[in-house]
């Protein structure tokens, strides 16, 4: 009996071990460190630019949520984005910070430049794929036409930057010092990762020849080290481009470098601005450090920000892939698709988590380009509605344009209640001003002031306000109010045209309502000569009924009017009371009524 319990408990103790190891190490894992294995991972892809107006934030933490509830142990960004606007980036790093899964890597596949690279420097780990490129995350600030402004001639531009450099230099480096705070050692370095945001300063990689820590160090910290010695050279990252954005305001635009101007600060080693929470792990170098460390190589010059290719993402210790060892040394394990992804964690499920039909949608129409032809359709429909009262067709696209307008930001949160409100109350307005109010006064003027300033607001992104008092919010109101200038000047060219030709355009002739019993080639004579033949004081009779637009027969002609007090029926005797441009006012005849015309 002893025997056999003693058998029994052998077999029970293998089976517990052979148990845990399968909770470990999943079919495929091999040596997978703990802290990176996954049995269900979750790839949220970030691709092309980083939006204005915060679309893409909304979407990485809608699918953040989604990939929590659903049991994801890892989640991994796939990243291939020229970059895009500081804001939004800020809060996609705020978003991966927050989640609940923190095993989160980023996947270089194949570009994270500018905003991606802020991105990906937020994570816990950095994967490459073997053509990655990585890094330039200098801001660009944009006027409000779309162009770069030179930095030398635009002061404001200069202020401006020195706003966002600071919050864009603690992010990088906070993200530095979480990282080397986990793996309890200094492992990426501040400099490297603050020189892909600013461009003022020249590094070289160097190593202590005791303890092996490799890290950067600026010009003055290699006189320290290195006393007579030459500190030019090439430079490993010399012949990269500088091809990321990072943008303020708009993100429409390419990336170029940016001289920083004459006399200022230094801007990528923390200065008293920079505040960052998590304490550093850099060594400190003293005179007397000298002959203790050996330089490796240059990293780069005082020209352009940082970009990195994945070799040299490996060099620098910014990518966390497997290393291969073979005949020829080693080299850098790339991760190039989702085969690749799932042996690196050694996970049993590979799940994607996309955009939905919705977020690209409400992505396109957020588009200034395509809100300025939105404002342009708008108006065209309306005018198009004065000149044709009661026109069901031209009422439709008023209400789809003007819905295509507001609704999107609406759905996501990205709509100002002040810009909604001040649309509604404008067109308010304006039809009391057309259909009740005689002339156009005062009520017509606000609704027309307060329409405009609806329409350019929703060029601007939410919290912005219709009386910002930053820089950036400044600049965000005038880049819209340049938009809608150019829309109205399009939709004032076209509303000349339209007038001109209103009943031989094919489209709109179709508009026009037919005489009873006439044909609508002399319908359309009698429209364009109704202002010549109406006069004040002229009776005829209502041909529909008018509440309040409908249409007016008067001598041989049919023609547009409104009713100037209450309804009136179709057959009612009417007399015009106002010939004002294009607007005709009648009112019931004192001796009219309903039925037909003797």
């Amino acid at each position: 009996m002893m025997r056999m319990a003693t058998w029994w408990a052998a077999l029970l103790a293998a089976a517990c071990c052979w148990s845990a190891r399968g909770q470990q190490e999943a079919p495929g894992a091999g040596s997978v460190p703990a802290g990176r294995a996954a049995r269900n991972v979750a790839v949220i892809t970030i691709r092309g630019e980083i939006d204005r107006k915060g679309v893409m934030a909304q979407s990485v933490r809608r699918r953040l949520e989604a990939a929590a509830r659903d049991g994801a142990d890892a989640i991994v960004f796939e990243l291939d984005t020229p970059g895009g606007a500081v804001p939004t980036v800020l809060k996609i790093c705020e978003s991966v910070r927050s989640s609940p899964v923190k095993n989160t890597v980023a996947w270089v596949n194949p570009q994270a430049y500018s905003g991606g690279a802020v991105i990906a420097l937020a994570c816990r780990e950095i994967v490459v794929s073997g053509n990655a490129s990585f890094g330039d995350a200098m801001p660009i600030v944009m006027n409000p036409l779309g162009m770069l402004t030179g930095m030398a001639k635009a002061p404001t531009d200069r202020e401006l930057l020195k706003k966002v450099l600071p919050p864009l230099i603690a992010e990088v480096t906070q993200s530095a010092r979480a990282y080397n705070t986990a793996a309890g050692a200094y492992l990426r370095d501040e400099y490297l990762v603050q020189s892909i945001v600013a461009n003022d300063v020249e590094l070289w990689w160097v190593r202590h020849r005791e303890t092996g820590v490799r890290m950067c160090i600026d010009r003055a910290e290699f006189e320290m080290l290195f006393p007579g010695q030459s500190t030019g050279g090439p430079t490993r990252l010399a012949s990269q481009p500088s091809t990321g954005k990072l943008e303020l305001p708009s993100p429409e635009s390419s990336r170029q470098g940016i001289p920083v101007p004459a006399g200022s600060a230094k801007l990528a080693i923390a200065s008293p601005e920079v505040s960052v929470i998590a304490p550093s792990l850099r060594p400190r170098i003293a005179p007397e450090d000298a002959g203790r460390w050996e330089l490796i190589d240059k990293v780069k010059d005082a020209s352009l920000p940082a970009v990195f290719k994945a070799e040299d993402m490996e060099h620098y210790g910014l990518a966390n892939n497997d290393i291969e060892v073979g005949e020829g040394g080693s080299r850098l394990r790339p991760i190039d698709s989702d085969a690749d992804l799932k042996a690196h964690f050694g996970a049993m499920h590979v799940q994607r988590y996309e955009p939905t039909w919705s977020e690209g949608l409400v992505d396109l129409l957020t588009n200034i380009v395509v809100q300025a032809l939105l404002v342009v359709v708008f108006l065209l429909a309306v005018f198009v509605q004065m000149l044709n009262p009661g026109s069901l067709t031209a009422g439709i696209a008023t209400a789809v344009a003007l819905g295509l307008l507001i609704a999107p930001g609406m759905l996501i949160g990205m709509a100002s209640w002040w810009e909604v409100l001040a649309i509604l109350a404008g067109m308010l307005l304006i039809g009391l001003e057309i259909f009740v109010i005689p002339g156009f006064g005062v009520p017509g003027v606000a609704g027309l002031i307060l329409l405009l300033a609806g329409l350019v607001g929703l060029f601007v992104p939410a919290g912005t306000g219709p009386f910002p008092d930053t820089p950036e919010g400044r600049n965000d109101l005038l880049r819209g109010g340049v938009a809608m200038l150019m829309s109205l000047g399009t939709a004032g060219v076209a509303m000349y045209f339209i007038a001109k030709h209103f009943g031989s355009i094919p489209l709109l002739g179709r508009l026009v309502l037919s005489a009873p019993g006439g044909d609508e080639s002399d319908m359309l004579v009698a429209m364009d000569e109704s202002p010549a033949v109406a006069r004040v004081g002229q009776t005829g009779r209502a041909v529909t009924p008018m509440r309040p637009a409908g249409r007016v027969e008067l001598g041989d002609a049919v023609i547009d009017a409104v009713a100037e007090f209450g309804f009136i029926e179709a057959g009612t005797l009417v007399r015009v009371v106002q010939v004002d441009g294009m607007r005709i006012a009648v009112e019931a005849a004192a001796d009219g009524g309903a039925g037909p015309r003797a």
